[in-house]
């Protein structure tokens, strides 16, 4: 699978991956309430690991063009292009665990495990000093298929 030459919203929702392409439905109140009280973050870098090798997702689309929303129970990436966001991920997920951080907590702050609707594996990290957030899936192996570091909104 190659994401490297993706240049348009478009052509991002045809890609057959895990985690591109399929948008969930969420009820509007649980989807509201979820945007109101999650967390929006604009994505520094999209990098992909599911062919064994590292591929910058948003080569030609500028990856601070997504915006990650995490909330309790979904999480939302959307791409604005023009003057509208479309929706690029939709997953409906449920938190497992949370732990402060291990060792040195100011780099690896607190850490949110989810599994999403299909069975997958991620982990997102927040309150580091380096002031940037991680969101990682991971596949049925744990190895890390899909990195999105976040950055907060100022």
């Amino acid at each position: 699978m190659d994401l490297v030459h993706i240049s348009s919203v478009a052509e991002l929702l045809k890609v057959e991956h895990p985690h591109f392409g399929k948008i969930q439905k969420l009820g509007f109140l649980k989807t509201t309430t979820g945007l109101f009280t999650g967390t929006s973050r604009k994505a520094v870098a999209i990098e992909d690991y599911s062919s064994g090798k590292r591929q910058s997702v948003a080569l030609h689309i500028g990856a601070d063009n997504f915006m990650v929303t995490i909330a309790s129970s979904f999480v939302l990436v959307t791409l604005k292009e023009g003057a509208s966001r479309f929706p690029v991920i939709q997953k409906k997920w449920k938190l497992l665990t949370q732990k402060n951080g291990e060792g040195i907590t100011e780099f690896f702050g607190t850490v949110n495990t989810y599994v999403d609707s299909d069975g997958l594996r991620w982990e997102h990290r927040f309150k580091r000093t380096t002031d940037e957030d991680e969101l990682t899936g991971f596949d049925s192996n744990g190895k890390e298929i899909l990195v999105i570091t976040l950055e907060t909104l100022r």
